[in-house]
């Protein structure tokens, strides 16, 4: 047990010092998210890779991505390059998988949120959980 505890303590600090940008990946302020959505509300999103915007949540708004089997994964559209600035990412036209910030040029992919040019940090995540016919995006 003692040796569980001790390698996951050192997976954290090795984590915590190797965490990108001079204050780490948590540049996106935290705000409280909680929104539903349908299939009648956003029929772009289901269909696999299919991916929408939904605004007035979040920091900058959300956009939602169906990563298939009925899973889903949201991110806050605060572009984390530059933050104080709430840049706005947006969906590119040309590529389905990402989402781009149009003022740094910097591009993610959405399957993971990982930097794809330009960004050090991933896109923040929200959750998305299914409650019947209805998906919630919350943190």
């Amino acid at each position: 047990m003692k040796i569980l505890f001790r390698l996951c303590f050192l997976l954290i600090v090795i984590a915590s010092l190797s965490a990108c940008g001079k204050g780490g990946c948590n540049v996106v302020p935290s705000v409280n998210v909680y929104h539903g959505f349908s299939q009648a509300t956003n029929p772009s999103l289901f269909v696999t890779g299919g991916a929408d915007v939904i605004d007035g949540i979040g920091v900058t708004g959300v956009i939602v991505y169906n990563m298939g089997n009925g899973e889903f994964i949201a991110y806050d559209r605060c572009s984390t390059v530059n933050p104080e600035k709430r840049n706005r990412v947006v969906l590119d036209k040309n590529n389905p998988y990402v989402a781009t910030d149009p003022v740094s040029g910097a591009e993610w992919l959405l399957l993971d949120g990982s930097p794809a040019k330009i960004a050090e940090c991933p896109l923040k995540p929200y959750y998305v959980r299914k409650v019947g016919n209805l998906y919630y995006i919350q943190n």
